[in-house]
């Protein structure tokens, strides 16, 4: 019976083991089989990881091109403001320190934006705070545009003395030849000061989309039109009226883009010169905000162009712009 006791007791024990060793077996199973899945979940992951890594990249690469264009904008636009204050500056003798002041700032955020050029990750922003500060010294030139618009209220006394003058010289005989000369001067001081003037002029090339709207592009390829957008200064001086304002674009080589040969007006001098497209505008003496579009006849190639501005025969305003 001992015997037969103590196999009993040998079966169970090695029983025991034998569902122990499954057990282990199984569990040992179990856990490969959870390591299997942590690490496909974690190749996954990384894999996860990598792309979005590389499309940050690419996000900031697209910001910072982005910002290079809106970049070379903002320069030129700068730019064009600064030869503004330098003709406000020559003409306008009684504002030179407060001109010279805004002329350093502008200075300034353009010594900004270049240091800033090679930072990609924070240039798109900076282009963007220095746009905030640019519309700020926009705001202020126009201020001055309506200062000078007061001083040349006082060239009006100087047309109703020519007046005056040209009145008296009938009866003050002994007197003719100074009285005459003083007209003279006062009649080319008001036909200069009668000119019109485009300040915050803005050129640029536009690509109308299918709906009929526009948005500006410096790609040549992409290009539809030619945009230039300016503001005409006040001037009590000038007739009131409509006024045909002339847009002529050229290319690098001084070549002018027109569509027709028909497209063309004679200067102060008497030479005819053709223009790419022209407005007409109800000028009434103010300021006047004026925009003219020229519809290309065919694809443009890269480089500088120029828009020149013409009214009643005179110039009144240039500026430049890029198509890459």
């Amino acid at each position: 019976m001992s015997e037969i006791t103590e196999y009993q007791e040998k079966s169970k024990k090695n029983g025991l083991y034998l569902l122990i060793i499954i057990a282990l077996l199984l569990l040992s199973g179990f856990l490969g089989w959870k390591l299997s899945s942590k690490n496909k979940t974690i190749n996954e992951l990384t894999f996860q990881n990598k792309e979005l890594s590389s499309e940050r990249d690419e996000m900031s690469e697209l910001l910072y091109d982005q910002g290079l264009a809106a970049g070379e904008d903002l320069k030129e636009n700068l730019q064009n403001m600064l030869a503004d204050y330098e003709t406000m500056e020559a003409l306008n003798t009684n504002l030179n320190d407060s001109i010279l002041r805004e002329k350093d700032k502008i200075v300034n955020l353009l010594g900004e934006l270049e240091k800033e050029k090679g930072n990609k990750k924070y240039y798109a922003r900076k282009v963007f705070k220095l746009e905030k500060e640019t519309e700020t010294l926009r705001s202020i030139m126009k201020d001055y545009v309506r200062t000078i618009d007061s001083l040349n209220t006082e060239n009006l006394t100087l047309r109703t003395d020519l007046t005056n003058t040209r009145n008296d010289l009938t009866t003050v005989i002994q007197d003719r030849d100074d009285l005459q000369s003083k007209a003279e001067t006062l009649s080319r001081q008001v036909s200069e000061g009668a000119k019109l003037s485009a300040l915050s002029i803005v050129s640029e090339g536009i690509r109308e989309r299918n709906t009929g709207s526009y948005k500006e592009t410096d790609r040549a390829s992409r290009a539809t039109h030619i945009r230039s957008c300016f503001t005409i200064a006040a001037n009590k001086i000038s007739e009131a009226g409509n006024k045909t304002v002339y847009m002529r674009v050229l290319d690098q080589n001084g070549n002018v883009l027109y569509s027709s040969n028909g497209n063309s007006f004679a200067t102060e001098g008497g030479k005819s010169m053709v223009y790419s497209d022209k407005k007409t505008i109800n000028y009434q003496k103010e300021v006047i905000d004026v925009c003219i579009f020229y519809k290309l006849t065919s694809e443009i190639e890269k480089g500088n162009y120029t828009a020149e501005l013409w009214c009643e025969g005179a110039k009144i305003g240039k500026n430049s712009f890029t198509l890459k």
